[in-house]
């Protein structure tokens, strides 16, 4: 088979599993593969859209394709490989960039068809993936409403409708899911997918926050004198000390309905505790009053490490 034969059998292959999704595709719009936009949106590594699609294609029709994490030593095959090197493209160092904005409505489009599978580890692979990405389209990471601005139209609305199509799939699926949930192990699985479900349903900046701090680090500055706490930042919740400075939040556990996602506070907190996240404690604190131990001023903790980075 020449190489153009093979082209076009896995443009077919891709198109096909496209077709499942079909009517999805049509509300979403996504950019076409054709599109030179995929050249000027790119991740860290390059052009992203040939792992977008071989997404899309059978698992054993995907060509033998080396891993970008070279220190992942797991056994995989190249449909996993394929996948985790889209994730590493467009979240290096916990960075946006343009390739999100094409990638997030395949996103949907492939949760969809893992939905429609019944693929439970494949859904939550990829809510971990959209998740990662919402958490970076904020200002300080050069996302937010500034940039998508400058985005040609037929990308933006693309992408607005899978980011709310997702949040929506994402409600299902813990709706569906939550004694499952619960099993996955190891437990920082959950944590890690729980701090994800906040990037899509509530505090993108918090969730960024946590993903960069591993839910250990607190970088904060007081608003009002700018004293910089060096302490919180390196020792953060590890530390008898720094807690003193921190008054947590009330306890709301059993204050959740599963369905309202409103009060980000209500529905996080019993989120971690619900699937038994080792560190769910930590939830009250970072919604908490911290005290600036220079001037006295008080704050919420979550809201002023991210002042802190603007």
């Amino acid at each position: 088979m020449t190489r153009e034969e093979q082209s076009d059998m896995w443009k077919a292959e891709i198109e096909k599993g496209l077709k499942k999704v079909q009517t999805l595709r049509e509300e979403l719009r996504p950019v076409e593969f054709a599109s030179g936009l995929w050249e000027q949106l790119k991740g860290a590594y390059g052009d992203v859209r040939e792992d977008v699609a071989f997404l899309f294609c059978p698992r054993e029709m995907i060509p033998e394709t080396k891993k970008i994490r070279r220190l992942d030593f797991e056994d995989k095959d190249s449909y996993e490989i394929i996948f985790d090197n889209l994730s590493e493209n467009l979240t290096h160092q916990l960075s946006l960039y343009g390739g999100t904005y094409l990638a997030m409505p395949y996103l949907a489009l492939l949760l969809e068809l893992k939905r429609l599978e019944g693929d439970f580890d494949w859904q939550m692979k990829i809510i971990a993936l959209a998740g990662d990405l919402m958490a970076t389209d904020i200002p300080y990471c050069g996302g937010g409403s500034e940039n998508q601005e400058t985005l040609p139209r037929e990308v933006l609305d693309s992408y607005r409708l899978s980011v709310a199509k997702i949040q929506e799939m994402t409600k299902a699926f813990l709706d569906r899911n939550m004694d499952r949930l619960r099993q996955v192990e190891p437990q920082w699985m959950r944590q890690y997918f729980c701090t994800d479900a906040l990037a899509i349903l509530g505090d993108p900046e918090a969730a960024y926050q946590m993903l960069m701090g591993q839910w250990e680090q607190c970088p904060l500055s007081c608003p009002d004198c700018g004293y910089y706490d060096e302490d919180m930042e390196a020792d953060g919740f590890s530390d008898e000390e720094q807690l003193a400075k921190i008054e947590p939040a009330p306890s709301v556990i059993g204050q959740w309905d599963k369905e309202s996602y409103e009060d980000t506070y209500v529905w996080f907190s019993n989120l971690v505790h619900l699937l038994e996240v080792e560190d769910a404690w930590k939830a009250a604190y970072y919604f908490g009053t911290y005290t600036c131990p220079v001037c006295g001023s008080k704050g919420t903790l979550i809201e002023w490490m991210k002042e802190n980075q603007e």
